[in-house]
C-alpha cells in the first residue's frame, strides 16, 4: 500500500512539472560535464551539463539539482590567424526521467577556477566554520553571507543564500552590456553567479558575441582571439527564452 501511495505521489509531482512548460526567464545554472575545444569539435557533437541547484518554477514545481541539460555543437571554426568561434545550443532538460524541450540563452560563463573561487571564503575557513556559514564572493562580485545573512550587491540586498549549493537572487540589467534585462524582482537559482553576472569570467580572450536572445533565438556564439576551449566543469548560467515564433 505504501509503495502505491509513493508511486501516485511521484506521478502527481511529475505531472505538475511537465504539465507546466518551463517558462521564459528561468535561470538554469549548470556545470559543463565535458570539454569543448574548437580544434576537436564537430558539428552535431552532443554537449551536456548538470544543474547545480534546485531550480524553483512558478506554481510551486522545481527542477532538481543534478538534472541534466543537453545540447549540441552547431558550428566550430578555427581561423588561420589563430582566432576561433563556437556556436552551440542547449535545448533539453532531462528531469524525472523525462525530456523537457527548452530554448536557452547564455547570460554568463565562468572557468572552473572562477567557479571554485566563488565557493570558498576569501579568508581561510576558521574553526567551527562550514560552508553553511562562510562568507563568499560570487562570480560577478555579489557577497553571500551564509549562516542567516543576505546576498548583497554593494549596499543592496539582492537575494538569500541556499547553502551549500547556491543562492536565490534577482538578476539585474547591466548598463552598457548585452545583459539589458533582469528578473523583475523575482529571485532565481543563480548558484555561484551574481545578480549582475554578464559575459565571460576567468577565460583568456573569450567573449560571448551572441547570447541567444536575438535571432536565431537559442544560438549561442563564443569567440576568442585564440582557440575557444571550454574546460570540463566550467560554469554556465543559462536563461530560458520563448522559442522563435512564440506569442508569449
Amino acid at each position: 500500500m505504501t509503495r502505491v501511495v509513493v508511486t501516485i505521489a511521484l506521478l502527481f509531482l511529475a505531472t505538475m512539472l511537465f504539465a507546466q512548460e518551463i517558462p521564459p526567464g528561468i535561470a538554469l545554472p549548470i556545470l559543463l560535464t565535458s570539454t569543448l575545444d574548437v580544434k576537436k569539435a564537430r558539428v552535431g557533437q552532443p554537449i551536456s551539463g548538470e544543474i547545480q541547484q534546485d531550480v524553483p518554477l512558478p506554481g510551486g514545481g522545481q527542477i532538481s539539482r543534478n538534472s541534466r541539460v543537453s545540447g549540441r555543437v552547431l558550428d566550430a571554426v578555427a581561423r588561420a590567424d589563430g582566432s576561433s568561434y563556437l556556436r552551440i545550443s542547449f535545448n533539453l532538460v532531462h528531469a524525472m526521467h523525462r525530456d523537457i524541450p527548452v530554448t536557452t540563452s547564455l547570460r554568463a560563463i565562468a572557468s572552473w577556477s572562477a567557479v571554485q573561487g566563488a565557493q570558498i571564503p576569501e579568508i581561510g575557513p576558521q574553526s567551527a566554520q562550514t560552508p553553511y556559514n562562510w562568507t563568499t564572493v560570487q562570480v560577478g562580485d555579489d557577497v553571500v553571507y551564509n549562516g542567516g545573512g543576505p546576498v548583497m550587491h554593494g549596499a543592496t540586498v539582492v537575494g538569500e543564500p541556499k547553502p551549500p549549493y547556491g543562492v536565490l537572487a534577482e538578476l539585474t540589467p547591466v548598463p552598457g552590456s548585452a545583459c539589458q534585462t533582469g528578473s523583475h524582482g523575482r529571485r532565481l537559482a543563480l548558484w555561484v553567479f551574481s545578480s549582475t553576472a554578464c559575459g565571460a569570467y576567468g577565460f583568456d580572450e573569450l567573449s560571448i558575441v551572441q547570447a541567444g536572445t536575438t535571432d536565431p533565438i537559442g544560438n549561442i556564439v563564443l569567440e576568442s582571439k585564440k582557440n575557444v576551449h571550454l574546460q570540463f566543469r566550467s560554469g554556465l548560467l543559462l536563461i530560458t527564452e520563448a522559442p522563435a515564433g512564440s506569442t508569449r
